[in-house]
């Protein structure tokens, strides 16, 4: 009886995120009846969360492996303040595409690279390459927005299929593989590895910077398609774009089970994380809160997830090693 009810708490404890989400959903459906549950509504909510979550699924890698980068932001602005310019000055847009999605990879592999170079922690590290690509991004446009990009380009962060959002439908595809990268290839396993702990993954055999630069560069891919898709969204390539992206996409990836401290986490734990951010903002629009308590109740949220957890890891020593796992999708 006594091992029936631990079981229970301890899957309990594995879908605290969804129950966390269904909570919010019946909050704000009681509180605005009429509006919140209509399809539009959670059209634009999942439109909304896409490309936050593509960036929270890049995050989720360096996470894993016990890091973190700031950046992604200003990154995730580059990506398109880049690709604008590019198109400006007559190169075909689909190349701007590519090319701004490369560079994202770059900057997120400097980071990466000085980090472990120097020996010095990369939160530190991103942080300061967050102020020198939002100084980049404002150098190159003067602090202005970049217009006249082609039309189709539209179709990325605006179109629709079937009534379904083509950048919804980006995220998903994104998170399938994500989820089949972590769940059923080495790589991922090697993720896992170097997160629970540095040490034990060199003994294994494991090149712990390679790894760690690998999910910088997944980290920056991924960021820049997100970044070209805002770009698409907005019909422009804006320099403030991605303003509070960092803390939004690590509050996700923590709500959704993603550790902090490195070694555990799933791909459906960090979609429902981001759910729970994109439902958040929906409501507190829709019951006529002002910018300034939403980021006061964001700000409470990443603390509540970053004390989660921390006490997840508590209880974790506690539980017998056969009764927990990383977990599949």
């Amino acid at each position: 009886m006594n091992q029936t009810i631990e079981k229970i708490r301890i899957h309990s404890k594995k879908l605290v995120a969804q129950i966390l989400l269904l909570i919010i959903i019946i909050i704000f459906s009681v509180m605005q009846p009429q509006t919140f549950l209509t399809s539009d509504n959670l059209l634009a909510i999942v439109r909304q969360v896409a490309t936050t979550g593509i960036v929270a699924l890049g995050v989720s890698f360096l996470m894993l492996t016990g890091n973190l980068d700031f950046s992604v932001g200003k990154i995730y602005a580059f990506s398109g303040v880049s690709c604008a310019l590019m198109y400006q000055a007559g190169i075909p847009i689909v190349l701007c595409m590519i090319l701004s999605v490369l560079f994202s990879v770059l900057l997120c592999m400097l980071t990466g690279i000085i980090s472990m170079k120097f020996n010095i922690p990369m939160l530190i590290v991103s942080i300061a390459m967050m102020q020198v690509i939002d100084g980049l991004n404002l150098v190159l446009t003067d602090g202005a927005t970049i217009y006249g990009l082609p039309e189709w380009i539209k179709i990325f962060g605006q179109g629709y299929v079937m009534g379904v959002p083509i950048a919804a439908i980006i995220f998903i595809i994104c998170a399938v593989i994500v989820a089949f990268l972590l769940n059923r290839t080495y790589m991922g396993r090697y993720f896992f590895a170097v997160g629970g702990s540095n040490a034990a993954a060199r003994l294994s055999g494991i090149h712990v910077n390679k790894v760690k630069l690998i999910a910088s560069a997944l980290c920056g891919l991924l960021t820049g398609i997100a970044g070209i898709i805002m770009m698409s969204r907005s019909f422009s390539g804006s320099p403030y774009s991605g303003a509070n992206l960092s803390n939004d996409v690590i509050s996700a990836a923590v709500l959704g089970g993603v550790s902090i401290m490195g070694g555990t986490g799933k791909t459906s734990g960090v979609v429902t994380g981001v759910l729970i951010i994109g439902v958040l903002s929906t409501g507190l629009v829709m019951v006529g809160l002002s910018s300034n308590f939403q980021n006061m109740i964001k700000g409470a949220v990443l603390i509540l997830a970053v004390i989660m957890d921390v006490r997840s890891k508590v209880v974790k020593v506690r539980i017998p090693v056969d009764e927990e796992g990383q977990g599949d999708d």
